[in-house]
């Protein structure tokens, strides 16, 4: 089972807890990066770099993604091994307006390249002979770099190459709709008073079931109820309805407490979901990376309600990175019968009964934050994370290069050094033979659909088949 940042009864719910903005109850919430890339070189800017796709690690299962954040660093060698979690477009680079265009140009390579198609459907619909998967992958990061980063990659095998100019062509008629999160629940906590329905805490999820629990205090008494008073089981079958408003409906008089809300499904992650590296600060934060492919994995998200039948006021609150605006939303609830004064860092505002109010905390580009949230009855709670909204703000040319296997940090963007590769043995499996579901490969894929003919590559297919053990960068060429 997937670990969840939220623990249940206390943790992440307790006063003064830190949590990052976008969670907990952001669908996959603890994915640890592997030490290879599945792919190929290619040439950036003069620089021969490493391709292709890198394997996040959950408890039980994997996930396949490309980077979308060329020149922020990334150490797959790591002592400690980095972790991800799954977020929102509009906590990465896609989720400016103005990125609306290349976010498309890159959800629609993800649907019609590999792994979501193999490399042998690829090869027959669009005439490359000799496709491997290494080509593939290292041709369909090369096309992302072009949107998400406006990078030229040259792949070193023309097989490759092929792929990348069918995929930046006019072909690619973009994909606008960002894919549903695995599962959430927000916000992830919410009060009142007894003898109201305290919500709605909103569902979201991809799967086509959720399995749901309430614990605590009253749990034989307080009910899961939907937005209009009927109870709600412990399963819900989908498709999942987007934005489900559940409540938990406290009976009068009963005594002050909380219960916590679970919920968890058992999915395919939608490909095209961004993964945002849990560090805290940008000494410990890596490069942002887009799912291309997913095995089948385990997700819990959870969310409490807090109740009391005394009067004053009962605060929550939660955060949300705003790449479009440049720092974080603040959200401030008050579930209670009194206004209360709450201070977001120095900003302070009063939040009236039954109300919500926000405010916008500007963060610099790549920089760690801390925001404290303090009001009333001694409520206090951290978000903490670093805004990592922008590509190409890192410098791959003067940053340090290291040999396969060292612990230094270099940018997806450094340069090959020239360091010897372990024997292609060690590489990882090509997606699809390790747990990775294949996803339409071979089916009605939007690109199978209607390709034949749509593209005439000419010449052969050189192959150049490389499997490499090592990171984007500080690696042989």
């Amino acid at each position: 089972m997937l670990t969840t940042s939220v623990a249940l009864g206390g943790g992440l719910f307790a006063a003064g807890a830190a949590a990052a903005a976008d969670t907990p109850a952001s669908g996959v919430t603890s994915a640890v990066i592997q030490d290879t890339i599945f792919g190929e070189k290619v040439d950036v800017d003069g620089n021969t770099y490493d391709a292709g796709l890198f394997t996040l690690k959950t408890a039980d299962g994997e996930l396949k993604t490309y980077c979308i954040d060329f020149g922020f660093p990334v150490d797959i060698h790591a002592k400690d091994p980095i972790k991800y979690q799954e977020a929102d477009w509009s906590a990465s680079s896609l989720g400016s307006p103005k990125r609306a265009e290349p976010a498309s140009k890159i959800r629609w390579i993800l649907e019609n390249s590999y792994p979501k198609v193999s490399e042998s459907s690829l090869a027959t619909a669009l005439n490359i002979p000799g496709l491997t998967a290494e080509d593939a992958a290292a041709g369909t990061q090369a096309a992302i770099w072009k949107f998400s980063d406006g990078k030229d990659a040259s792949p070193h095998s023309e097989a490759a190459t092929k792929l990348r100019d069918y995929l930046i062509s006019g072909a690619n008629k973009g994909i606008a709709a960002e894919p549903k999160p695995s599962l959430s629940l927000t916000p992830d906590s919410v009060s009142g008073k007894s003898g109201s329905k305290l919500g709605p805490i909103v569902l979201n999820s991809s799967a086509n079931e959720v399995k749901l629990a309430v614990t605590g205090d009253a749990a034989d008494k307080a009910k899961l109820v939907d937005k209009d008073g009927k109870p709600v089981g412990a399963t819900l079958t989908g498709p999942i309805a987007k934005d489900t408003q559940l409540f938990v409906d406290v009976p009068a008089g009963t005594p002050d407490g909380s219960l916590a809300l679970k919920a968890d499904v058992s999915t395919v992650v939608p490909s095209g979901r961004v993964f945002l590296s849990k560090g805290y600060t940008a000494d410990n934060h890596s490069q942002t990376m887009i799912l291309a492919g997913s095995g089948k994995v385990s997700v819990s998200a959870a969310a409490k309600a807090t109740w009391k039948q005394g009067k004053g006021a009962l605060i929550d609150s939660t955060a949300k990175i705003e790449c479009a605006n440049n720092g974080v939303r603040v959200s401030v609830t008050n579930g209670g019968d009194e206004a209360g004064t709450v201070t977001v860092n120095k900003q302070q505002l009063t939040v009236q009964p039954g109300k919500t109010e926000s405010v916008l905390v500007p963060v610099a580009e790549k920089t760690g934050y801390k925001i404290t949230v303090t009001g009333p009855n001694g409520y206090s709670r951290d978000f903490q994370g670093v805004l990592d909204c922008k590509t190409g703000t890192g410098n791959p040319s003067s940053a340090p290069t290291a040999p396969t296997g060292t612990g230094t940090a270099t940018p997806s963007g450094t340069p090959s050094t020239g360091a010897a590769h372990p024997a292609p043995s060690t590489t990882s499996a090509a997606p699809g033979t390790g747990g990775l579901a294949q996803t339409g490969a071979d089916s009605n894929t939007p690109l199978l659909a209607g390709i034949a003919g749509a593209l005439v590559i000419a010449g052969g297919a050189a192959v150049f088949f490389l499997r490499r053990r090592g990171r984007h960068g500080g690696n042989a060429a």
